[in-house]
């Protein structure tokens, strides 16, 4: 539950800076994560349980939003100039992907299974409010001269 509750706070900062200090690129990607993120919570509020039957099947729900925040971060880099978005793609592909080798049946432990699928988030996190950062620098309002 802690480690939840870090990755809550972490995504509402990157959302409050990417929207307080980051242009369009940083408030999309920002926003992506915060659904991402939430979207887990509403399922539990909505469901009783955070996940299927555990990381020895398919967790469908959990490929239905990977993949639609790859589309959207996609989007993102193909319609702005931001290196990091990429960096941002490259990481939510490999939950993408994580969840293409359990649907193929692949011999593919659930632990590796968990940690393909849940660590591109906190990876795309950390990239998104460095990428808001070097956009803040960059624009001159965040000169520490």
């Amino acid at each position: 539950m802690t480690r939840f509750l870090i990755q809550v706070a972490l995504t509402l900062a990157v959302l409050a800076f990417a929207w307080s200090r980051g242009g369009k690129p940083e408030r999309y990607v920002a926003t992506i994560y915060f659904a991402v993120v939430f979207s887990g919570i509403a399922r539990w509020l909505v469901t009783g349980h955070w996940s299927e039957a555990g990381y020895a099947s398919l967790q469908t729900f959990r490929f239905a939003v990977d993949l639609c925040a790859f589309l959207g971060v996609t989007a993102v880099a193909l319609a702005y100039d931001r290196w990091w978005v990429l960096w941002v793609g490259s990481a939510q592909l490999i939950a993408v992907v994580s969840h293409l080798l359990r649907a193929a049946s692949m011999p593919l432990e659930p632990i590796v299974y968990a940690v393909m699928e849940r660590w591109p988030v906190w990876l795309a996190l950390v990239i998104t409010g460095l990428g808001t950062l070097v956009h803040y620098r960059r624009s001159g309002t965040g000169s520490t001269t």
